[in-house]
Protein backbone atom coordinates (compact mmCIF):
# COMPACT_ATOMS: atom_id res chain seq x y z
CA UNK A 1 0.00 0.00 0.00
CA UNK A 2 1.14 3.28 -0.49
CA UNK A 3 0.82 5.75 1.70
CA UNK A 4 1.24 9.90 0.61
CA UNK A 5 -0.34 12.94 2.61
CA UNK A 6 -4.01 12.27 3.47
CA UNK A 7 -4.40 9.71 0.82
CA UNK A 8 -3.91 5.74 0.90
CA UNK A 9 -3.33 3.85 -2.41
CA UNK A 10 -3.84 0.31 -2.54
CA UNK A 11 -3.42 -2.38 -6.12
CA UNK A 12 -5.50 -5.41 -6.13
CA UNK A 13 -6.43 -8.06 -9.25
CA UNK A 14 -10.25 -7.60 -8.18
CA UNK A 15 -12.01 -4.83 -5.98
CA UNK A 16 -15.62 -5.52 -5.22
CA UNK A 17 -17.73 -3.21 -3.42
CA UNK A 18 -20.77 -4.49 -1.11
CA UNK A 19 -20.35 -7.45 1.30
CA UNK A 20 -23.83 -8.73 1.05
CA UNK A 21 -24.11 -12.52 -0.07
CA UNK A 22 -23.58 -11.17 -4.09
CA UNK A 23 -20.37 -9.71 -2.88
CA UNK A 24 -19.12 -12.59 -0.83
CA UNK A 25 -19.82 -14.89 -3.33
CA UNK A 26 -17.60 -12.82 -5.60
CA UNK A 27 -14.85 -12.74 -2.90
CA UNK A 28 -14.83 -16.43 -2.18
CA UNK A 29 -15.34 -17.46 -5.58
CA UNK A 30 -12.23 -14.65 -6.86
CA UNK A 31 -9.88 -15.58 -3.91
CA UNK A 32 -10.63 -19.62 -4.92
CA UNK A 33 -9.10 -18.65 -8.57
CA UNK A 34 -5.82 -17.18 -6.72
CA UNK A 35 -6.73 -13.37 -7.15
CA UNK A 36 -5.84 -10.91 -4.68
CA UNK A 37 -9.01 -10.14 -3.89
CA UNK A 38 -9.92 -6.90 -1.88
CA UNK A 39 -13.89 -6.43 -0.27
CA UNK A 40 -14.80 -3.21 1.29
CA UNK A 41 -18.16 -2.37 2.55
CA UNK A 42 -19.48 1.20 3.99
CA UNK A 43 -20.68 -0.91 7.33
CA UNK A 44 -19.39 -4.51 8.58
CA UNK A 45 -19.10 -7.60 6.22
CA UNK A 46 -21.42 -9.90 8.16
CA UNK A 47 -23.50 -7.50 9.88
CA UNK A 48 -25.40 -5.06 7.63
CA UNK A 49 -27.43 -4.89 4.65
CA UNK A 50 -30.44 -6.64 3.38
CA UNK A 51 -28.50 -10.42 3.14
CA UNK A 52 -28.49 -10.31 7.30
CA UNK A 53 -31.99 -9.45 7.06
CA UNK A 54 -33.77 -11.19 4.35
CA UNK A 55 -36.02 -13.12 5.15
CA UNK A 56 -33.97 -16.36 5.48
CA UNK A 57 -36.01 -17.42 2.29
CA UNK A 58 -33.92 -18.79 -0.82
CA UNK A 59 -34.75 -21.02 -4.01
CA UNK A 60 -34.57 -24.48 -3.23
CA UNK A 61 -34.53 -27.14 -6.32
CA UNK A 62 -32.17 -30.18 -5.25
CA UNK A 63 -30.58 -32.64 -7.72
CA UNK A 64 -33.89 -34.51 -7.74
CA UNK A 65 -35.98 -31.94 -8.86
CA UNK A 66 -36.93 -30.93 -12.87
CA UNK A 67 -35.56 -27.98 -13.64
CA UNK A 68 -37.47 -27.35 -16.59
CA UNK A 69 -40.60 -27.41 -14.86
CA UNK A 70 -38.86 -25.13 -12.12
CA UNK A 71 -37.16 -22.63 -15.16
CA UNK A 72 -40.56 -22.78 -16.80
CA UNK A 73 -42.43 -21.38 -14.25
CA UNK A 74 -40.05 -18.51 -13.38
CA UNK A 75 -40.06 -17.87 -17.55
CA UNK A 76 -43.89 -17.65 -18.03
CA UNK A 77 -44.61 -15.69 -14.19
CA UNK A 78 -42.22 -13.17 -15.07
CA UNK A 79 -44.28 -12.72 -18.66
CA UNK A 80 -41.12 -14.22 -20.69
CA UNK A 81 -39.39 -10.97 -20.27
CA UNK A 82 -35.61 -12.66 -19.45
CA UNK A 83 -32.92 -14.42 -20.00
CA UNK A 84 -33.66 -18.19 -20.12
CA UNK A 85 -29.78 -19.22 -20.52
CA UNK A 86 -29.64 -17.47 -16.69
CA UNK A 87 -32.91 -19.04 -15.51
CA UNK A 88 -31.02 -22.06 -16.22
CA UNK A 89 -27.58 -20.93 -14.92
CA UNK A 90 -29.53 -19.37 -11.52
CA UNK A 91 -31.24 -22.66 -10.58
CA UNK A 92 -28.07 -24.67 -11.84
CA UNK A 93 -26.06 -22.93 -9.71
CA UNK A 94 -28.11 -22.57 -6.50
CA UNK A 95 -27.95 -26.29 -6.37
CA UNK A 96 -24.50 -26.14 -5.60
CA UNK A 97 -25.05 -23.06 -3.06
CA UNK A 98 -27.51 -25.43 -1.42
CA UNK A 99 -24.54 -28.05 -0.72
CA UNK A 100 -22.55 -25.16 0.44
CA UNK A 101 -25.00 -24.03 3.28
CA UNK A 102 -25.36 -27.93 4.03
CA UNK A 103 -21.35 -28.35 3.86
CA UNK A 104 -21.11 -25.32 6.00
CA UNK A 105 -23.70 -26.69 9.01
CA UNK A 106 -25.73 -23.52 8.15
CA UNK A 107 -29.18 -23.78 9.93
CA UNK A 108 -32.15 -24.80 7.81
CA UNK A 109 -35.41 -25.73 8.64
CA UNK A 110 -36.02 -29.20 8.32
CA UNK A 111 -38.86 -31.83 8.41
CA UNK A 112 -39.00 -34.53 11.00
CA UNK A 113 -36.79 -37.00 9.09
CA UNK A 114 -34.42 -34.66 8.74
CA UNK A 115 -35.00 -33.13 5.15
CA UNK A 116 -34.81 -29.88 4.35
CA UNK A 117 -38.35 -28.25 4.76
CA UNK A 118 -39.36 -26.74 1.66
CA UNK A 119 -42.86 -24.69 0.39
CA UNK A 120 -43.93 -23.40 -2.07
CA UNK A 121 -42.21 -20.22 -3.27
CA UNK A 122 -44.56 -16.95 -3.16
CA UNK A 123 -45.80 -16.44 -6.39
CA UNK A 124 -45.36 -19.76 -7.68
CA UNK A 125 -47.05 -23.06 -7.77
CA UNK A 126 -44.09 -25.70 -8.51
CA UNK A 127 -40.97 -23.85 -7.27
CA UNK A 128 -40.00 -24.52 -4.09
CA UNK A 129 -37.66 -22.55 -1.15
CA UNK A 130 -36.63 -23.01 2.11
CA UNK A 131 -36.16 -21.63 5.25
CA UNK A 132 -32.70 -20.93 6.57
CA UNK A 133 -30.62 -18.25 9.19
CA UNK A 134 -28.84 -15.84 6.80
CA UNK A 135 -27.07 -14.19 9.80
CA UNK A 136 -25.31 -17.32 10.18
CA UNK A 137 -24.78 -17.51 6.55
CA UNK A 138 -23.09 -14.27 6.36
CA UNK A 139 -20.77 -14.88 9.66
CA UNK A 140 -19.30 -18.37 7.53
CA UNK A 141 -18.67 -16.53 4.37
CA UNK A 142 -16.73 -13.93 6.01
CA UNK A 143 -14.76 -16.70 7.68
CA UNK A 144 -14.06 -18.70 4.34
CA UNK A 145 -13.60 -15.64 2.59
CA UNK A 146 -10.50 -14.66 5.41
CA UNK A 147 -9.17 -17.98 5.53
CA UNK A 148 -8.11 -17.51 1.94
CA UNK A 149 -6.21 -14.78 2.25
CA UNK A 150 -8.71 -12.01 0.89
CA UNK A 151 -8.52 -8.58 2.23
CA UNK A 152 -11.75 -7.22 3.73
CA UNK A 153 -12.07 -3.41 4.69
CA UNK A 154 -15.00 -2.66 6.68
CA UNK A 155 -16.59 1.15 7.42
CA UNK A 156 -14.71 1.98 3.67
CA UNK A 157 -17.55 4.46 2.27
CA UNK A 158 -16.66 4.42 -1.48
CA UNK A 159 -18.06 7.53 -2.88
CA UNK A 160 -17.19 6.75 -6.99
CA UNK A 161 -15.63 4.32 -9.41
CA UNK A 162 -12.43 5.47 -10.99
CA UNK A 163 -12.25 5.17 -14.84
CA UNK A 164 -9.14 4.65 -16.59
CA UNK A 165 -9.40 7.87 -18.54
CA UNK A 166 -10.61 10.32 -15.75
CA UNK A 167 -13.92 11.11 -16.99
CA UNK A 168 -16.99 10.21 -16.48
CA UNK A 169 -18.97 8.79 -17.98
CA UNK A 170 -16.13 7.28 -19.26
CA UNK A 171 -15.14 6.05 -22.74
CA UNK A 172 -12.54 3.63 -21.77
CA UNK A 173 -13.51 1.57 -18.19
CA UNK A 174 -13.36 1.57 -14.69
CA UNK A 175 -9.99 1.17 -12.93
CA UNK A 176 -11.31 0.34 -9.34
CA UNK A 177 -12.75 2.81 -7.27
CA UNK A 178 -12.36 5.75 -4.56
CA UNK A 179 -13.90 6.68 -0.78
CA UNK A 180 -13.12 7.02 2.64
CA UNK A 181 -12.56 5.90 5.89
CA UNK A 182 -15.72 6.40 7.73
CA UNK A 183 -14.46 7.05 10.95
CA UNK A 184 -10.75 8.44 10.10
CA UNK A 185 -11.80 10.08 7.11
CA UNK A 186 -8.57 8.82 5.54
CA UNK A 187 -9.30 9.06 1.76
CA UNK A 188 -8.40 5.74 0.11
CA UNK A 189 -7.61 4.84 -3.95
CA UNK A 190 -7.77 1.02 -5.18
CA UNK A 191 -6.71 0.26 -8.20
CA UNK A 192 -8.07 -2.67 -9.29
CA UNK A 193 -7.90 -4.58 -12.71
CA UNK A 194 -11.62 -5.64 -12.41
CA UNK A 195 -14.30 -4.25 -10.16
CA UNK A 196 -17.25 -5.81 -8.95
CA UNK A 197 -20.31 -3.77 -7.58
CA UNK A 198 -22.31 -5.95 -5.13
CA UNK A 199 -24.11 -3.12 -3.10
CA UNK A 200 -27.59 -4.13 -3.01
CA UNK A 201 -31.02 -2.46 -3.65
CA UNK A 202 -32.24 0.53 -4.77
CA UNK A 203 -34.44 2.23 -1.57
CA UNK A 204 -35.24 5.63 -0.16
CA UNK A 205 -33.56 6.30 3.18
CA UNK A 206 -36.40 6.12 6.07
CA UNK A 207 -38.95 4.04 4.48
CA UNK A 208 -37.47 0.35 4.12
CA UNK A 209 -36.22 -1.46 7.00
CA UNK A 210 -32.73 -2.02 5.07
CA UNK A 211 -31.87 2.30 6.05
CA UNK A 212 -28.31 1.29 4.37
CA UNK A 213 -29.32 0.22 0.68
CA UNK A 214 -29.57 3.65 -1.07
CA UNK A 215 -28.61 2.41 -4.24
CA UNK A 216 -24.99 3.57 -4.40
CA UNK A 217 -23.64 1.15 -6.46
CA UNK A 218 -26.08 1.26 -9.40
CA UNK A 219 -25.50 5.44 -8.73
CA UNK A 220 -22.00 5.41 -9.42
CA UNK A 221 -22.17 2.98 -12.20
CA UNK A 222 -25.18 4.89 -14.01
CA UNK A 223 -22.48 8.10 -13.91
CA UNK A 224 -19.51 6.14 -14.95
CA UNK A 225 -21.81 5.58 -18.07
CA UNK A 226 -23.35 2.06 -16.89
CA UNK A 227 -26.61 0.86 -19.02
CA UNK A 228 -29.30 0.46 -16.52
CA UNK A 229 -32.57 -1.37 -17.58
CA UNK A 230 -36.21 -1.48 -16.65
CA UNK A 231 -35.76 1.20 -13.89
CA UNK A 232 -39.49 1.55 -13.64
CA UNK A 233 -39.96 -1.89 -12.52
CA UNK A 234 -37.71 -0.87 -9.59
CA UNK A 235 -41.22 0.47 -8.22
CA UNK A 236 -42.59 -2.18 -5.98
CA UNK A 237 -44.18 -3.02 -2.39
CA UNK A 238 -43.82 -5.32 0.56
CA UNK A 239 -45.86 -5.93 4.18
CA UNK A 240 -43.49 -5.42 6.70
CA UNK A 241 -45.39 -2.81 9.31
CA UNK A 242 -46.94 -4.39 12.04
CA UNK A 243 -49.97 -2.73 14.00
CA UNK A 244 -48.34 0.85 12.68
CA UNK A 245 -44.69 0.51 15.11
CA UNK A 246 -43.18 -3.14 14.52
CA UNK A 247 -41.44 -4.78 12.13
CA UNK A 248 -43.10 -7.91 10.49
CA UNK A 249 -40.73 -10.84 10.58
CA UNK A 250 -41.46 -12.03 7.44
CA UNK A 251 -44.80 -11.76 5.15
CA UNK A 252 -43.26 -14.36 2.82
CA UNK A 253 -42.55 -17.07 5.63
CA UNK A 254 -45.93 -16.59 7.08
CA UNK A 255 -48.01 -17.23 3.85
CA UNK A 256 -45.50 -19.97 3.06
CA UNK A 257 -47.18 -21.98 6.40
CA UNK A 258 -50.37 -20.76 5.80
CA UNK A 259 -51.14 -17.27 7.07
CA UNK A 260 -53.95 -15.31 5.70
CA UNK A 261 -55.02 -11.69 4.99
CA UNK A 262 -58.45 -10.67 5.73
CA UNK A 263 -59.94 -7.55 5.83
CA UNK A 264 -62.38 -5.84 8.81
CA UNK A 265 -65.24 -7.77 7.58
CA UNK A 266 -63.22 -11.26 7.91
CA UNK A 267 -63.14 -11.84 4.52
CA UNK A 268 -59.97 -13.45 2.73
CA UNK A 269 -59.99 -10.70 -0.38
CA UNK A 270 -56.97 -13.12 -2.27
CA UNK A 271 -59.39 -15.71 -3.37
CA UNK A 272 -61.10 -12.66 -5.60
CA UNK A 273 -57.63 -12.02 -7.25
CA UNK A 274 -55.92 -15.13 -7.29
CA UNK A 275 -57.84 -17.98 -6.35
CA UNK A 276 -54.98 -20.21 -6.62
CA UNK A 277 -52.17 -18.74 -5.50
CA UNK A 278 -54.42 -16.42 -3.03
CA UNK A 279 -51.59 -14.46 -0.12
CA UNK A 280 -48.75 -16.13 -2.58
CA UNK A 281 -49.68 -13.98 -5.41
CA UNK A 282 -46.97 -11.49 -6.82
CA UNK A 283 -46.38 -9.15 -4.12
CA UNK A 284 -47.45 -6.39 -6.13
CA UNK A 285 -50.71 -8.11 -7.15
CA UNK A 286 -51.15 -7.98 -3.17
CA UNK A 287 -50.39 -4.87 -2.23
CA UNK A 288 -52.51 -3.42 -5.06
CA UNK A 289 -55.33 -5.78 -3.46
CA UNK A 290 -54.77 -4.61 -0.20
CA UNK A 291 -55.24 -1.14 -1.31
CA UNK A 292 -58.66 -1.67 -3.11
CA UNK A 293 -59.83 -3.08 0.02
CA UNK A 294 -58.88 0.31 2.06
CA UNK A 295 -59.75 2.41 -1.13
CA UNK A 296 -63.63 0.77 -0.87
CA UNK A 297 -63.75 1.24 2.71
CA UNK A 298 -63.25 -2.85 3.86
CA UNK A 299 -60.06 -1.98 5.83
CA UNK A 300 -58.28 -2.41 7.95
CA UNK A 301 -56.58 -5.31 6.83
CA UNK A 302 -55.05 -8.01 9.10
CA UNK A 303 -52.42 -10.65 9.26
CA UNK A 304 -53.93 -13.44 10.56
CA UNK A 305 -51.52 -16.29 11.90
CA UNK A 306 -54.50 -18.66 13.24
CA UNK A 307 -53.67 -21.36 10.33
CA UNK A 308 -50.23 -21.49 10.33
CA UNK A 309 -48.89 -25.04 11.06
CA UNK A 310 -46.76 -25.50 13.98
CA UNK A 311 -43.52 -25.29 12.64
CA UNK A 312 -44.07 -21.67 11.70
CA UNK A 313 -43.93 -21.13 15.36
CA UNK A 314 -40.56 -23.14 16.17
CA UNK A 315 -38.56 -21.97 12.98
CA UNK A 316 -39.13 -18.27 13.81
CA UNK A 317 -37.84 -18.48 17.19
CA UNK A 318 -34.95 -20.62 15.99
CA UNK A 319 -33.95 -18.84 12.42
CA UNK A 320 -35.90 -15.56 11.70
CA UNK A 321 -33.99 -12.63 12.89
CA UNK A 322 -37.06 -10.15 15.01
CA UNK A 323 -39.71 -13.30 15.02
CA UNK A 324 -39.88 -12.87 18.97
CA UNK A 325 -41.93 -10.04 18.94
CA UNK A 326 -44.90 -12.28 17.96
CA UNK A 327 -43.95 -14.32 20.97
CA UNK A 328 -43.68 -11.36 22.87
CA UNK A 329 -46.56 -9.73 25.34
CA UNK A 330 -45.86 -6.33 22.73
CA UNK A 331 -48.97 -7.74 20.57
CA UNK A 332 -52.32 -9.63 20.88
CA UNK A 333 -51.25 -13.29 20.92
CA UNK A 334 -51.36 -13.91 17.16
CA UNK A 335 -52.49 -17.24 17.38
CA UNK A 336 -55.83 -16.03 18.21
CA UNK A 337 -55.36 -12.60 17.45
CA UNK A 338 -55.48 -11.26 13.42
CA UNK A 339 -53.01 -8.11 13.91
CA UNK A 340 -53.15 -4.75 11.79
CA UNK A 341 -50.49 -5.39 8.83
CA UNK A 342 -49.30 -2.42 6.39
CA UNK A 343 -47.29 -2.12 2.92
CA UNK A 344 -44.96 -0.04 1.95
CA UNK A 345 -44.69 1.04 -1.81
CA UNK A 346 -42.00 2.57 -3.47
CA UNK A 347 -38.40 1.97 -4.93
CA UNK A 348 -37.64 -1.44 -3.34
CA UNK A 349 -36.12 -3.30 -6.76
CA UNK A 350 -35.00 -7.07 -5.88
CA UNK A 351 -33.46 -7.33 -9.22
CA UNK A 352 -36.36 -6.46 -11.63
CA UNK A 353 -34.20 -3.84 -12.48
CA UNK A 354 -30.65 -2.20 -12.56
CA UNK A 355 -27.01 -2.87 -13.93
CA UNK A 356 -27.68 -5.34 -16.99
CA UNK A 357 -25.06 -8.34 -17.04
CA UNK A 358 -24.55 -11.47 -19.23
CA UNK A 359 -23.82 -14.83 -18.41
CA UNK A 360 -20.76 -13.53 -16.89
CA UNK A 361 -21.85 -10.69 -14.64
CA UNK A 362 -20.45 -8.38 -17.24
CA UNK A 363 -21.67 -4.74 -17.61
CA UNK A 364 -21.15 -2.42 -20.93
CA UNK A 365 -18.61 -0.85 -18.94
CA UNK A 366 -14.98 -2.34 -19.73
CA UNK A 367 -13.82 -4.03 -16.32
CA UNK A 368 -17.38 -3.34 -14.52
CA UNK A 369 -19.00 -6.34 -12.94
CA UNK A 370 -21.90 -6.47 -11.24
CA UNK A 371 -23.98 -8.84 -9.00
CA UNK A 372 -26.66 -9.15 -6.59
CA UNK A 373 -29.63 -6.52 -6.13
CA UNK A 374 -27.56 -3.99 -7.71
CA UNK A 375 -28.16 -5.86 -11.19
CA UNK A 376 -30.81 -6.69 -13.41
CA UNK A 377 -31.80 -10.17 -12.39
CA UNK A 378 -32.34 -11.80 -16.37
CA UNK A 379 -33.20 -14.92 -14.88
CA UNK A 380 -36.64 -14.15 -13.84
CA UNK A 381 -37.65 -11.00 -15.64
CA UNK A 382 -40.16 -9.18 -13.98
CA UNK A 383 -41.13 -11.42 -11.55
CA UNK A 384 -39.29 -11.18 -7.97
CA UNK A 385 -40.12 -14.73 -6.25
CA UNK A 386 -39.57 -15.06 -3.20
CA UNK A 387 -36.20 -16.52 -2.61
CA UNK A 388 -35.42 -15.61 -6.32
CA UNK A 389 -33.32 -12.28 -5.58
CA UNK A 390 -31.38 -14.19 -2.66
CA UNK A 391 -30.71 -17.14 -5.29
CA UNK A 392 -29.68 -14.28 -7.58
CA UNK A 393 -27.40 -13.27 -5.05
CA UNK A 394 -25.65 -15.95 -4.56
CA UNK A 395 -25.16 -17.17 -8.12
CA UNK A 396 -24.36 -13.78 -9.85
CA UNK A 397 -21.76 -13.28 -7.54
CA UNK A 398 -20.36 -16.31 -7.89
CA UNK A 399 -20.21 -15.85 -11.52
CA UNK A 400 -19.14 -12.32 -11.24
CA UNK A 401 -15.80 -13.31 -8.97
CA UNK A 402 -15.34 -16.36 -11.60
CA UNK A 403 -15.40 -13.71 -14.36
CA UNK A 404 -12.95 -11.20 -12.51
CA UNK A 405 -10.55 -13.15 -11.55
CA UNK A 406 -9.93 -14.95 -14.74
CA UNK A 407 -9.53 -11.76 -16.74
CA UNK A 408 -7.47 -10.29 -14.40
CA UNK A 409 -4.74 -12.77 -15.04
CA UNK A 410 -4.03 -11.27 -18.56
CA UNK A 411 -4.88 -7.69 -17.52
CA UNK A 412 -2.69 -4.61 -16.27
CA UNK A 413 -3.88 -1.78 -13.52
CA UNK A 414 -3.84 1.40 -15.69
CA UNK A 415 -2.05 4.46 -14.89
CA UNK A 416 -4.00 7.08 -13.06
CA UNK A 417 -3.55 10.61 -13.26
CA UNK A 418 -2.57 11.88 -9.98
CA UNK A 419 -4.42 15.43 -10.41
CA UNK A 420 -7.87 12.88 -11.12
CA UNK A 421 -7.12 11.84 -8.06
CA UNK A 422 -7.08 14.89 -6.29
CA UNK A 423 -9.82 15.89 -7.81
CA UNK A 424 -11.94 12.91 -6.36
CA UNK A 425 -9.97 13.40 -3.05
CA UNK A 426 -11.75 17.28 -2.93
CA UNK A 427 -15.32 15.88 -3.79
CA UNK A 428 -15.82 13.19 -1.29
CA UNK A 429 -14.21 15.36 1.46
CA UNK A 430 -15.53 18.97 0.48
CA UNK A 431 -18.83 19.07 2.27
CA UNK A 432 -16.77 19.02 5.53
CA UNK A 433 -15.38 22.01 4.72
CA UNK A 434 -19.06 24.33 3.53
CA UNK A 435 -20.32 26.75 5.44
CA UNK A 436 -23.52 25.63 6.89
CA UNK A 437 -25.87 25.37 4.16
CA UNK A 438 -30.21 25.93 4.23
CA UNK A 439 -30.30 21.67 4.53
CA UNK A 440 -29.09 19.19 6.13
CA UNK A 441 -28.69 15.61 5.26
CA UNK A 442 -31.09 14.27 7.02
CA UNK A 443 -33.55 17.17 5.08
CA UNK A 444 -32.64 15.78 2.03
CA UNK A 445 -33.66 12.77 2.96
CA UNK A 446 -36.44 13.63 4.31
CA UNK A 447 -37.32 15.03 1.23
CA UNK A 448 -37.21 11.98 -0.71
CA UNK A 449 -38.87 9.86 1.87
CA UNK A 450 -42.05 12.03 1.46
CA UNK A 451 -41.91 10.85 -2.55
CA UNK A 452 -43.40 7.70 -0.84
CA UNK A 453 -45.70 8.67 2.39
CA UNK A 454 -48.61 7.19 0.40
CA UNK A 455 -48.98 3.74 -0.86
CA UNK A 456 -52.05 4.47 -3.19
CA UNK A 457 -51.08 7.52 -4.09
CA UNK A 458 -47.49 6.26 -4.89
CA UNK A 459 -48.91 3.36 -7.05
CA UNK A 460 -50.82 5.37 -9.29
CA UNK A 461 -48.74 7.22 -11.64
CA UNK A 462 -48.79 9.80 -14.19
CA UNK A 463 -47.03 12.25 -16.73
CA UNK A 464 -47.73 15.25 -13.94
CA UNK A 465 -46.96 12.87 -11.00
CA UNK A 466 -43.86 11.74 -12.09
CA UNK A 467 -42.55 15.23 -13.55
CA UNK A 468 -43.00 16.47 -9.71
CA UNK A 469 -41.36 13.18 -8.40
CA UNK A 470 -38.52 13.73 -10.72
CA UNK A 471 -38.13 17.68 -10.03
CA UNK A 472 -37.88 17.03 -5.97
CA UNK A 473 -35.20 14.39 -6.66
CA UNK A 474 -33.31 17.46 -9.00
CA UNK A 475 -33.42 19.34 -6.51
CA UNK A 476 -32.23 17.30 -3.48
CA UNK A 477 -29.23 16.32 -6.12
CA UNK A 478 -28.22 20.60 -6.64
CA UNK A 479 -28.80 20.89 -2.90
CA UNK A 480 -25.79 18.07 -2.34
CA UNK A 481 -23.52 19.78 -4.01
CA UNK A 482 -23.85 22.93 -1.33
CA UNK A 483 -24.89 21.03 2.05
CA UNK A 484 -22.35 20.81 4.56
CA UNK A 485 -21.27 17.66 6.64
CA UNK A 486 -20.72 18.64 10.13
CA UNK A 487 -18.98 14.89 10.80
CA UNK A 488 -18.18 12.12 8.60
CA UNK A 489 -21.33 9.99 9.24
CA UNK A 490 -23.19 12.75 8.39
CA UNK A 491 -20.55 12.94 5.07
CA UNK A 492 -22.01 9.26 4.76
CA UNK A 493 -25.40 10.45 4.62
CA UNK A 494 -24.66 13.04 2.11
CA UNK A 495 -23.74 11.08 -0.10
CA UNK A 496 -26.00 8.53 0.23
CA UNK A 497 -28.84 11.32 -0.48
CA UNK A 498 -26.86 12.19 -3.78
CA UNK A 499 -26.99 8.43 -4.80
CA UNK A 500 -30.67 7.81 -3.55
CA UNK A 501 -31.56 11.02 -6.30
CA UNK A 502 -29.63 10.12 -8.80
CA UNK A 503 -30.56 6.71 -9.25
CA UNK A 504 -34.90 8.13 -8.44
CA UNK A 505 -34.11 10.30 -11.47
CA UNK A 506 -33.49 7.60 -13.47
CA UNK A 507 -36.26 5.62 -12.77
CA UNK A 508 -38.91 8.39 -12.76
CA UNK A 509 -36.83 9.47 -16.11
CA UNK A 510 -37.86 5.55 -17.42
CA UNK A 511 -41.00 6.09 -16.02
CA UNK A 512 -42.22 8.73 -18.28
CA UNK A 513 -40.23 7.25 -21.35
CA UNK A 514 -42.47 4.00 -20.63
CA UNK A 515 -45.81 4.62 -22.34
CA UNK A 516 -47.66 1.52 -21.27
CA UNK A 517 -48.76 -0.03 -17.59
CA UNK A 518 -47.36 -3.52 -16.92
CA UNK A 519 -46.85 -6.12 -13.99
CA UNK A 520 -46.12 -3.73 -11.01
CA UNK A 521 -46.08 -0.16 -12.91
CA UNK A 522 -48.65 1.14 -13.62
CA UNK A 523 -49.84 4.93 -14.85
CA UNK A 524 -53.15 5.64 -15.12
CA UNK A 525 -52.53 7.62 -18.27
CA UNK A 526 -51.42 4.71 -19.90
CA UNK A 527 -53.27 2.04 -18.28
CA UNK A 528 -52.99 -0.55 -21.31
CA UNK A 529 -50.34 -3.10 -21.53
CA UNK A 530 -48.46 -2.05 -25.13
CA UNK A 531 -46.73 -5.52 -26.74
CA UNK A 532 -44.55 -2.75 -28.56
CA UNK A 533 -42.49 -2.67 -24.76
CA UNK A 534 -41.88 -6.32 -24.89
CA UNK A 535 -38.13 -5.76 -24.71
CA UNK A 536 -35.42 -4.36 -22.05
CA UNK A 537 -35.84 -0.93 -21.34
CA UNK A 538 -32.21 0.96 -21.35
CA UNK A 539 -30.94 3.99 -19.62
CA UNK A 540 -27.52 5.52 -20.22
CA UNK A 541 -25.99 8.55 -19.18
CA UNK A 542 -24.65 10.20 -22.16
CA UNK A 543 -21.18 12.89 -22.21
CA UNK A 544 -23.94 15.69 -22.25
CA UNK A 545 -25.17 15.12 -19.36
CA UNK A 546 -28.35 13.70 -20.46
CA UNK A 547 -30.21 10.22 -20.39
CA UNK A 548 -30.57 8.14 -22.97
CA UNK A 549 -33.35 5.76 -23.35
CA UNK A 550 -32.73 2.32 -25.43
CA UNK A 551 -35.11 -0.95 -26.42
CA UNK A 552 -33.35 -3.77 -26.84
CA UNK A 553 -34.82 -7.45 -27.96
CA UNK A 554 -34.61 -10.38 -25.97
CA UNK A 555 -32.31 -12.66 -26.68
CA UNK A 556 -33.45 -15.86 -29.09
CA UNK A 557 -30.75 -17.72 -28.41
CA UNK A 558 -30.93 -21.32 -26.16
CA UNK A 559 -34.73 -20.46 -25.32
CA UNK A 560 -37.06 -23.92 -24.70
CA UNK A 561 -39.82 -21.57 -23.97
CA UNK A 562 -41.36 -19.51 -26.71
CA UNK A 563 -42.76 -16.09 -25.74
CA UNK A 564 -46.57 -16.16 -25.84
CA UNK A 565 -46.83 -12.28 -26.08
CA UNK A 566 -50.60 -10.82 -26.70
CA UNK A 567 -51.10 -9.06 -30.24
CA UNK A 568 -53.76 -7.00 -28.15
CA UNK A 569 -53.39 -4.05 -25.84
CA UNK A 570 -54.80 -5.01 -22.55
CA UNK A 571 -55.38 -3.55 -19.32
CA UNK A 572 -51.90 -3.64 -16.61
CA UNK A 573 -52.99 -5.92 -14.05
CA UNK A 574 -52.68 -3.41 -10.80
CA UNK A 575 -54.83 -1.02 -12.36
CA UNK A 576 -57.46 -3.71 -13.61
CA UNK A 577 -56.95 -4.23 -9.22
CA UNK A 578 -57.64 -0.91 -8.38
CA UNK A 579 -60.62 -0.13 -10.70
CA UNK A 580 -62.71 -2.85 -9.96
CA UNK A 581 -62.12 -4.68 -13.21
CA UNK A 582 -59.66 -7.67 -12.25
CA UNK A 583 -60.26 -10.66 -13.87
CA UNK A 584 -58.42 -13.74 -12.25
CA UNK A 585 -58.31 -15.70 -15.98
CA UNK A 586 -57.35 -12.36 -17.91
CA UNK A 587 -54.83 -11.66 -15.08
CA UNK A 588 -53.53 -15.10 -13.68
Amino acid sequence: MERSAGMDVLETDVLIIGGGFAGCWAALRAADLNATVTLVDKAYVSRSGASTMSGGITTCPLDSDDLDTWAEEFIVRGSYMCNQRWTYQLLEGQRERIKDYIRWNVPISRDADGSIRRFASRGMVNVRGMQYQPKVAMRELRRQITARGARILDRLFITELLTSDGEWPTRTGIAGAVGFDVYTGRFVVIKAKRTIVSTGMIAMKGTHRVDNDCGDGAAMAFRAGGRLVDMEFTFGGTFNVLMKKFDFPSYNVAVAHGARLINARGERFMQQYDPVRLERSELSHVVAAFAKEIVDGRGPVYVDLRHVDDSYWTDIAKLHRGGSILLTDHVPDPRSNPLPIEPTWGLWASGRSGLQIDLGARTNLHGLLAAGSVAKNDATGTHASAGSPTAFCKVSGWHAGDTAATESRQSQHPVISRDVLMRLQDQALAPLHRATAHKTSDDLHDDLARLEASVVDGMILNADKLAGMLRTTEEVAEATRTCRANDLHDLVKLHEARNVATCSGVVYRSALDRTESREQFFREDFPMTDPAWFCWHGATLACDGKVVFDRQSFPTEGIRFTPQVPDARGLGPIGAIIRGEHDALVHP
